[in-house]
């Protein structure tokens, strides 16, 4: 099926279920995925719209338009949790922060790929949902019914201009590694049967900032940089193994390849 195709598809079951609010744009800029979900008891539908250097995700109810969240989730596309391999498949994930809920919102889609034209496939499997922390050991899911997912995978790229290489998530804040900063810490014990040490997409987090990982005790990190409280650590994704940082990358602000985050000082051990 034809990404037009499967966007007409989308639109006809959503007005066959009597919800002609499924054919109305919700967000500004491109849409780059929309679906309608499983849940009989009260369809709903999830849009992702890139703008500029942004993604935005929006939930309503197609019976009476409410929304889920109060304001749409936005993530900045630079440096927001992204994950992106392709085969026979896509496999994607684009993190949201949800300030309301304190946590991390997950899309994730699976999406039959051509290869050879670096396109979405005729035909295939389709799969999109939410999903809950990854940190979690059992994670919640809201899943899309396949027959409604529109996915238009060209859309993601213009929004990522200045994303760096590799890793899953970098830090809002520029990071720039210096001798009397860089080295290696131990994860101290957490208090309280806490899920793990935040790992911030910012150097002085707020309620607004988000969490793209957690470290737990005894895990070894590399650090790169300090901004009062919180430094600035590396962490290995998409696959890399290590983190180690060459003598000439030291006074360069750091823009990967490895994930970069902040993390409180005080739960960090100097270990080199």
């Amino acid at each position: 099926m034809s990404r037009t195709s499967q966007w007409l598809t989308c639109v006809f079951v959503a007005i066959s279920w009597g919800y002609a609010a499924a054919a109305q744009s919700v967000c500004e800029g491109a849409v780059v995925f929309q679906c309608a979900t499983e849940a009989a008891e009260l369809r709903e539908q999830i849009t992702v719209c890139a703008k500029d250097q942004s993604y935005s995700l929006t939930r309503h109810a197609l019976s009476t338009g409410e929304m889920y969240y109060d304001t749409p989730l936005i993530a900045d596309a630079n440096t927001t949790w992204f994950l992106w391999s392709e085969e026979d498949q896509v496999q994607l994930e684009i993190g949201f922060w949800s300030t309301d809920l304190a946590e991390p919102v997950t899309l994730h889609a699976q999406l039959p790929w051509d290869d050879a034209n670096e396109t979405i496939a005729d035909t295939g499997e389709y799969s999109m949902w939410l999903q809950s922390p990854h940190w979690r050991a059992e994670v919640d899911q809201t899943l899309c019914a396949p027959a409604t997912i529109y996915a238009d995978t060209d859309a993601l790229w213009p929004a990522q201009e200045m994303r760096g290489p590799i890793g899953a998530f970098f830090s809002k804040d520029a990071i720039i590694p210096r001798v009397e900063t860089a080295g290696r810490a131990r994860v101290l014990s957490t208090k309280g049967g806490r899920e793990g040490v935040p790992v911030y997409a910012a150097a002085r987090p707020s309620a607004a900032t988000p969490v793209w990982w957690m470290l737990q005790p005894g895990e070894t990190v590399d650090l790169l940089d300090r901004v009062g409280d919180f430094v600035a650590v590396a962490l290995p994704t998409n696959g890399m193994s290590d983190c180690t940082l060459r003598p000439e990358r030291l006074g360069q602000p750091y823009a990967g390849p490895c994930a970069t985050g902040w993390v409180d000082a005080a739960l960090l051990e100097r270990v080199q």
